[in-house]
C-alpha cells in the first residue's frame, strides 16, 4: 500500500512540475489579473453560464460568445476554451498581446444586459523554460 502510495505520489509530482498555470477571481468589476507569459490562465468569468448569454471583448474585438448553451464565437479558439459549468475561460500559452483590458457583458435569457464589468490581464515576463 505504501509503494502504491508513493508511485502515485510521484506521478502527480511529476506532472504537476509541468503544468504552469494562473487563477484569476473576475466575478467582481476591475479585477485585475497577472499571468507569465507561456502559462495558462483561468478567468473565473460568473458563477454559472447556463441559461444565459455573455460577450467577452478586448479593445473592439469580441473574444468570445456564449449564447444560452453553445459557443457562438471564440476568436482564439486554438489556445482557448469556456467552461460553462463555472463560468471559466481558460487560455492556454498567455502572449504579451493577452495583455490589455477586457469588458464582460452579462445578459439574461430575455437578453436584457444584467452585468457590465472590466477586468485587466497583464502578461509579464519572459517564456518558463521546462526542467
Amino acid at each position: 500500500m505504501t509503494n502504491l502510495f508513493l508511485h502515485k505520489h510521484s506521478f502527480y509530482k511529476y506532472i504537476f512540475e509541468f503544468i504552469y498555470f494562473s487563477h484569476c477571481d473576475a466575478r467582481n468589476n476591475g479585477a485585475q489579473c497577472s499571468g507569465t507569459l507561456g502559462e495558462t490562465m483561468f478567468l473565473r468569468l460568473i458563477h454559472n453560464a447556463s441559461g444565459i448569454r455573455i460577450d467577452l471583448l478586448k479593445g473592439n474585438v469580441i473574444l468570445l460568445q456564449w449564447r444560452i448553451n453553445i459557443t457562438a464565437t471564440n476568436k482564439i479558439k486554438d489556445r482557448s476554451d469556456f467552461i460553462p459549468d463555472n463560468g471559466t475561460f481558460r487560455i492556454n500559452d498567455l502572449k504579451h498581446n493577452d495583455s490589455g483590458e477586457y469588458k464582460l457583458t452579462v445578459f439574461d435569457s430575455r437578453g436584457e444586459i444584467t452585468e457590465n464589468r472590466t477586468l485587466c490581464l497583464s502578461v509579464q515576463g519572459k517564456y518558463l523554460t521546462r526542467k
